[in-house]
């Protein structure tokens, strides 16, 4: 699901805040010889590893990146005695605020924290070509301002009061700039910006003012390449491209609206997700480790809960069915089902832990750092007289809760044996309910159901096929089609979007709604299920469950960790598509 970390924050450790510490001399001070003279004069060049050795144990690991990195080789065009001093300097940072400092992936993450004096400067240039340079090009620096100021005046409603303020201000930046470099390193801020807030154009147009001021700047050669791979298929643009009108914008919104009067039963793994939240303090004494102080413990709905999560989400009536253990974590996931509007029917196995997959995190604003993951799983098939229960539990549940579609979500966890699909499918045959699976392997197991929904590294493991062409794309349905015996099979694909494959049927291919703005895919393959499960019971064909599926999920991966929509962020993002009415 794109990066957007801005290239050169993410690369190199820093400790240092604002960027007050870039290789540039000051106006006050003698300018320094070039490495060239050096070598010329002394034919030898300082040892600036042997200043690494002489530092704390806590600032070393910096100092010998930096020597590794060049930066004692002349980086910048600055002196060896530039960057001894450089070195020198690093002994007084902290370790933990270099590798741990989350202000740092802030900036990595966010161009609205990537201050503009961060972005590298080409500062070879001597500052009477800096001059004439800067001449140059201030004419067209007036026509990038005025160009790109259009679309965001035109939209100005759909930006937050932070988008705002950063593009304002960076805006004023350039337009205040005197020389070359400045306009150079507030041109790529600008870009940076731009691409964030999906204005794929303006983004282009400021990356190439910034590489007509410098075409080697690394940056800027990067950025454009991004930009580049942003297609006209990217449908959460502007230029989005026209479909055929296998469904329309109206007939999505009643869709839309109709999600909520689904009834779905989740048979599954369900499982906790446990974010420990804790605030980095130092590096232990025991061991290299950091230390965290706790901050706060989240449980959240993961797995098959997840699924079930997105149902109630969106507005329809979800039971879940399941397996725990006989522990303390068992009440807790009945508590999280609870909690959110999920009735569910537990299966104690006193022979394997309730699952819950631990995430230790470190937290800075709204940005998440994990640290460490720790499954608390069992891997073993349910055992027989657990699985008696189980089926139990679903023939139940359909007499007390009818229901339109099941839901099997399969996460390796052991509850789904072929007894459990067996049975599932027999229910479902009786009772006319569609059954949708989930899975990531043994698709021959479910066969005569009605959806299928494999990611494409499952779907090629399964089928033997890469995908490599159009022609490999339509041969991988065929075989899983006949390999599995779904009436549909969904695959899908990242970024390339999804493929849905119906017997009978042409395949068809829908590019994805949001491609330049993913911050967290995980959970979206639960978002697809939930939201086509929905869609088909109140209707929908199998095309317009795949395009509701696809617009849930492009509005998920944009939250980090876990997350699920509404119907009222549908409606909103259904608006912004290039779509016919």
């Amino acid at each position: 699901m794109p990066d957007n970390s801005g290239g050169s924050s993410g690369d190199r450790p820093s400790g240092h805040e604002g960027g007050s510490d870039r290789l540039q001399p000051s106006e006050s001070e003698p300018e320094v010889e070039s490495e060239a003279k050096l070598e010329a004069k002394h034919d030898v060049k300082p040892d600036v590893t042997s200043e690494a050795k002489k530092i704390s144990p806590q600032a070393k690991p910096e100092a010998e990146w930096l020597a590794g990195q060049g930066i004692a080789a002349g980086l910048s065009g600055q002196s060896q005695s530039a960057a001894t001093d450089i070195i020198k300097e690093s002994s007084k940072r902290s370790y933990l605020s270099r590798d741990f400092g989350l202000k740092n992936e802030a900036q990595a993450i966010s161009p609205f924290a990537l201050k503009p004096n961060l972005v590298p400067l080409k500062s070879e240039l001597a500052q009477a070509d800096d001059e004439k340079t800067f001449e140059k090009f201030k004419p067209r620096l007036s026509e990038l301002l005025e160009l790109t100021g259009k679309a965001t005046e035109a939209d100005a409603a759909r930006l937050s009061r932070a988008e705002e303020k950063g593009l304002s201000d960076t805006r004023e930046r350039l337009a205040n700039c005197d020389n070359a470099q400045d306009a150079l390193s507030n041109a790529l801020h600008l870009a940076r910006l731009y691409q964030h807030l999906r204005y794929i154009e303006e983004a282009k147009q400021a990356t190439l003012f910034s590489l007509g001021i410098d075409p080697d700047n690394l940056l800027g050669k990067q950025l454009l390449k991004e930009l580049e791979r942003v297609q006209t298929t990217d449908l959460g643009l502007s230029q989005g491209i026209a479909l055929d009108p296998l469904f329309t914008k109206s007939a999505l919104r009643n869709r839309i609206i109709n999600l909520s009067g689904g009834k779905v039963i989740v048979v599954g793994d369900l499982l906790i997700d446990e974010l420990v939240e804790g605030r980095p303090e130092r590096i232990s004494r025991e061991a290299p480790v950091l230390v965290l102080e706790h901050v706060e413990t989240e449980l959240i709905p993961g797995g098959a809960a997840n699924t079930a999560h997105n149902i109630t989400a969106l507005g329809g009536n979800c039971h879940a069915i399941g397996v725990c253990g006989i522990d303390d974590y068992a009440p807790k996931l009945a508590a999280v089902l609870t909690r959110y509007g999920i009735t569910h029917d537990l299966v104690e196995d006193p022979s394997r832990p309730t699952t819950v997959k631990s995430r230790v995190i470190s937290k800075s604003h709204s940005l998440l750092q994990q640290l460490l993951r720790i499954d608390r799983i069992s891997h073993a098939k349910i055992s027989s007289a657990i699985e008696s229960q189980l089926i139990e539990k679903i023939s139940g549940a359909n007499d007390t809760r009818p229901s339109h579609a099941i839901i099997v979500s399969d996460y390796k966890a052991g509850v789904i044996t072929d007894g459990v699909i067996a049975a599932v499918r027999k229910l479902a045959e009786t009772r006319k309910t569609m059954v949708i699976v989930d899975a990531q392997n043994s698709f021959e197991r479910f066969g005569n159901c009605t959806l299928m929904t494999p990611n494409q590294p499952d779907a090629e493991a399964a089928s033997g096929i890469k995908i490599t062409s159009k022609e490999s794309l339509r041969q991988l349905g065929e075989i899983l089609l006949n390999k599995s015996g779904v009436k549909a099979l969904l695959v899908t694909r990242g970024g390339d979007g999804m493929v849905l494959f119906e017997r009978g049927k042409p395949m068809v291919e829908l590019p994805t709604f949001n491609r330049s703005e993913v911050f967290d895919v995980t959970g979206a393959g639960d978002t697809v299920v939930a939201t086509m499960a929905l869609a088909l019971t109140s209707g929908a064909s199998m095309v317009e469950a795949m395009a509701l599926g696809n617009l849930a999920a492009s509005i998920v991966v944009r939250k980090p960790g876990t997350e699920v929509t509404s119907q009222k962020e549908m409606l909103d993002h259904l608006e912004q598509l290039n779509l016919p009415e």
